[in-house]
């Protein structure tokens, strides 16, 4: 996997009832001829609460006026949230026309967590 600096979500961001990511550019290209992939982790394990879904927003505005929900994942209970984990690990097509997109964590009463996620490129998927 290799991951671009400019392609981080949350870098070491605090867990919270819901928090917004930073807001990546693709560019105004034209299509995607692959779905972005996306890799959320908890780096800091919670002391409480949970995270509990991870919704990929896209726009086609900075400000996300006219914000899409492109995909919601559940974290599954079975993750141990009370050591860092991966949370979720997904491809995602984006709307067309749409070259914003952010990350939107909620969760359930969550605190002293902190949440890694960025998009990757290089991710073998014929093994």
């Amino acid at each position: 996997m290799y991951v671009d600096n400019e392609l981080i979500f949350f870098n070491d961001t605090a867990v919270a009832a819901s928090v917004d990511s930073a807001v990546l550019d693709l560019g105004n290209t034209g299509g995607w001829v692959h779905p972005l992939y996306i890799d959320v982790k908890l780096s800091q394990a919670v002391t409480s609460g949970t995270v509990d879904t991870i919704t990929l927003q896209s726009s086609d505005t900075k400000s996300f006026a006219s914000a899409v929900d492109e995909v919601t994942i559940t974290v599954p209970k079975s993750i141990d949230q009370k050591h860092p984990a991966t949370l979720a690990q997904f491809f995602a097509p984006i709307k067309t026309g749409n070259r914003y997109v952010r990350l939107r964590a909620k969760g359930t009463t969550p605190a002293g967590g902190k949440l890694y996620a960025c998009m990757v490129n290089g991710v073998a998927v014929n093994v």
